[in-house]
């Protein structure tokens, strides 16, 4: 009797453990589990990927890869970035609604990209921290270039609130999505619990939801302390 009453218990625990939802304390880690995820680990830096230019302040970040059996050369500055000699500023790309570009620090600045397939073109994303006080550490600058090889290949602004490149995924529609996130409430709707992550699209020169609404609710362990969370809820 009394083993049995072990065994229930510890059986109880595993399934405890089982159902437990996973803590994240890293987006990266959270936004690259997901389905259809379209990045994976950014290009390497070597102790020369930061310079500078003789007479010019500020610094720049050049990055050296290869896409869909082609050379790419990168520099990213404060306020642009130049792909093979063609330069996309940031003040200048389609913006989705509410962001506004920012100048960032190219020292951190990562640069991904993921080739083409039969049906979506080839990705370059860049992310970087931008300058701000208060909760500045919560937001990324965000920027996507579709067929980056291609001469006329369209340049994105992306949500920044919690994001990352990682968080864009391909759909099944020969397309990719990204979150726009926002804060969830409590019920007093005074303290931030958790984040609802909405994924839209980018067609017809204009963003929108994606086909299918995909949204993921995130719940944080401890209010107002967005960096350590888990999964919620799924549709």
């Amino acid at each position: 009797m009394k083993m049995t009453t072990i065994w229930m218990g510890a059986l109880a625990i595993l399934s405890g453990s089982a159902n437990a939802a996973q803590v994240y304390d890293s987006y990266d880690a959270f936004y690259a589990a997901q389905p259809g995820a379209v990045f994976g680990a950014p290009i390497e830096q070597d102790a020369d990927s930061i310079y500078s230019l003789p007479g010019e302040q500020g610094i720049y970040t050049h990055l050296r890869s290869a896409l869909d059996g082609k050379t790419v050369r990168i520099d990213v500055a404060e306020n642009r970035i130049t792909v093979n000699g063609k330069t996309y500023r940031f003040a200048r790309a389609t913006t989705f609604p509410g962001e506004y570009a920012i100048d960032i620090d190219p020292a951190s600045a990562r640069v991904f990209l993921a080739r083409g397939t039969r049906i979506r073109p080839s990705l370059l994303c860049l992310e970087g921290d931008g300058s701000g006080s208060g909760e500045a550490d919560r937001h990324k600058q965000i920027f996507l270039l579709l067929d980056p090889l291609a001469r006329n290949a369209a340049w994105l602004h992306l949500p920044s609130l919690l994001s990352s490149c990682r968080a864009v995924v391909a759909t099944n529609y020969g397309r990719f999505a990204f979150p726009k996130n926002s804060y969830l409430f409590d019920e007093t709707q005074e303290s931030r619990i958790g984040l609802l992550v909405s994924y839209h699209t980018f067609a017809h020169r204009r963003f929108a939801s994606v086909p299918a609404p995909k949204q993921v609710r995130l719940r944080f362990t401890h209010p107002e302390i967005p960096f350590q969370f888990s999964v919620q809820d799924k549709n």
